[in-house]
C-alpha cells in the first residue's frame, strides 16, 4: 500500500534555495537497492497567504522555492531519464549534464522559432530597418526548428543507449513510479506543525522508516475511489 508522509511547515519554511532530503540507510526509495547515490528531484514552493486580488501584485504574501530530493539508485535514476528527462536532477553526473544540455537546447530552439513567427505579426512594425528584418522571418524559424529536431534526435539516441544499459544489467526491469507530491498553501505561519507538504511513496517499508526517523506523521495513502467519496 502507498504511504503518505506529512511534512510540517517547520521543515520547509526556511529552506529557500536549499533541499529537503528524504533518505533511509542510503537505500533506494523505490526498490531498496544499495548503493543509492542519486536523487529524484521535485522543485517546489512554500507559499503563505493567498491574495485574492493579486492582479497588480504578488499572488502570495510569502513564496519561497526549495527542492525535495528523494534518494534513488542508479537504475531508477536512469529510468527517470527515459520517462521524465526534463525532471532529472541537475547534478554532476554525466546523464544529468546531458539532460540539462537538452533542456537548454529545447528552450533555445523554441525561442528562435517563436521569434520568427513573431516577426510575421503586426507587433513588429514594417518600416525602416524593421521591414528588412521582418522579411527574414524564415531564418529564425528554420534555425529554431532545426535545433529542435537535432535535440530530439540526440535525446532519442541517449535514451536508447540508457535503455540498453538498463536491460543489460537488469533484465526484465520495470520502471517504478516517482513520488507523488502535493504542496499546501498556508493561511498563516502561526502553526509550524501544520502540514505544508504531502509525499506519497509506493515503497511502504521505506516510507514508514523514513517518516519515523524524522518524526513525521504518516499513514496509508487513500485509494483514488476513497478520495472521490470524500470529495463527494
Amino acid at each position: 500500500m502507498p504511504v503518505q508522509i506529512l511534512i510540517p511547515a517547520s521543515e520547509v519554511k526556511d529552506r529557500q534555495g536549499s533541499a529537503l532530503v528524504l533518505d533511509h540507510e542510503g537505500r533506494c526509495s523505490r526498490c531498496n537497492q544499495t548503493p543509492a547515490n542519486f536523487f529524484e528531484v521535485h522543485r517546489l514552493h512554500y507559499r503563505v497567504g493567498f491574495k485574492h486580488n493579486h492582479l497588480y501584485g504578488k499572488k502570495y504574501r510569502i513564496s519561497k522555492s526549495y527542492l525535495l530530493k528523494i534518494r534513488v539508485c542508479e537504475t531508477c535514476f536512469k529510468s527517470d531519464y527515459l520517462t521524465h528527462p526534463e525532471l532529472l536532477d541537475r547534478g554532476t553526473s554525466q546523464l544529468a549534464k546531458i539532460a540539462h544540455m537538452h533542456s537548454i537546447a529545447w528552450t533555445v530552439g523554441g525561442l528562435l522559432a517563436a521569434c520568427g513567427f513573431l516577426l510575421l505579426t503586426p507587433i513588429i512594425p514594417a518600416n525602416g530597418i524593421l521591414s528588412t528584418i521582418k522579411q527574414m522571418w524564415q531564418v529564425p524559424v528554420v534555425v529554431g526548428v532545426l535545433v529542435l529536431f537535432l535535440t530530439w534526435l540526440s535525446q532519442k539516441k541517449y535514451q536508447s543507449k540508457v535503455l540498453h544499459e538498463i536491460e543489460k544489467t537488469n533484465p526484465g526491469f520495470q520502471p517504478l513510479p516517482r513520488a507523488e507530491v502535493h504542496t499546501y498553501v498556508m493561511k498563516t505561519e502561526d502553526d509550524p506543525s501544520a502540514t505544508a507538504l504531502e509525499i506519497i511513496l509506493e515503497n511502504e517499508s521505506w516510507a514508514e522508516a523514513c517518516a519515523k526517523n524524522n518524526q513525521w506523521k504518516y499513514d496509508q495513502a487513500p485509494l483514488p475511489e476513497e478520495e472521490t467519496l470524500k470529495k463527494g
